[in-house]
């Protein structure tokens, strides 16, 4: 997996059916080079789509920028670049994904990368002891996806105070919440801590775009963009940062 996803700026943008009724990516007006650039407008296209054997469940869009000779793909609502689940359940077009109450409730985690902490809210460890389950249901790793989430709402042990600061202020969550949540022990209540935050973000659907931005604000990846087709414009948070790195305490 290259590092340079970690700190390029990716695009998020909607998926609607077109006239053969195939999911096609709302094309956006700029590229994620187009940022300190000459000036010169990006020329985009549609160059292919790329089928994944893993993540969103249709084909995503290839975008070349004849401007500035940069291929890049455009992700669906929720993904960012490499990972095999959203940060939340939603439609391709970005809404709540239908039966979901939109309100971060277990339902809307379902496949996601907080599947991990819904089980270990329930006391659901995964497997330990036999190889009948398959390796992503192992105890070890629902560790590793307790980690990443934890990480992800800013909870974790080791963040630094500032990346945890800044995590609140994305979600609108209290900065002392997610403090005393650092503080649990044991696999469960550390499941239950990280759902909790997720109950409490408001912002409707929204709530992805907000993750994502704290996913980028823990190192876990770049910066997300979302490209509103509505306005033609680029959203970028102004929660956004500069650098690398996972945001650990030194």
């Amino acid at each position: 997996m290259p590092r340079s996803y970690q700190t390029r700026p990716f695009i998020v943008t909607s998926y609607v059916p077109d006239a053969c009724g195939q999911l096609a990516a709302e094309l956006p007006g700029e590229c994620p080079l187009s940022e300190g650039a000459s000036g010169l407008p990006c020329r985009l296209r549609i160059d292919h789509r790329r089928v994944r054997k893993t993540g969103p469940r249709h084909p995503l869009a290839v975008v070349v920028c004849r401007t500035h000779g940069r291929g890049f793909t455009l992700y669906p609502p929720g993904y960012a670049p490499f990972r095999r689940q959203p940060v939340l359940q939603s439609a391709p077009d970005g809404r709540p994904a239908p039966g979901d109450g939109g309100d971060g409730g277990d339902g809307e985690l379902t496949d996601t990368v907080f599947e991990a902490a819904v089980d270990a809210k329930a006391g659901r460890a995964w497997s330990r002891m036999t190889e009948d389950d398959p390796p992503e249901r192992w105890w070890s790793t629902q560790g590793r996806h307790l980690d990443f989430a934890a990480r992800l709402v800013g909870v974790a042990g080791d963040l630094a105070a500032a990346v945890r600061e800044a995590i609140a202020s994305a979600l609108s969550v209290s900065t002392l919440v997610l403090r005393e949540h650092a503080l649990v022990r044991g696999y469960r209540a550390l499941g239950e801590a990280i759902c909790d935050v997720l109950q409490r973000i408001r912002g409707g659907a929204r709530r992805a775009q907000q993750l994502l931005v704290c996913g980028h604000l823990a190192g876990h990846w770049g910066a997300p963009w979302r490209w509103d087709p509505s306005r033609r414009v680029m959203e970028r948070s102004p929660f956004l940062r500069g650098g690398t790195g996972g945001g650990r305490s030194p």
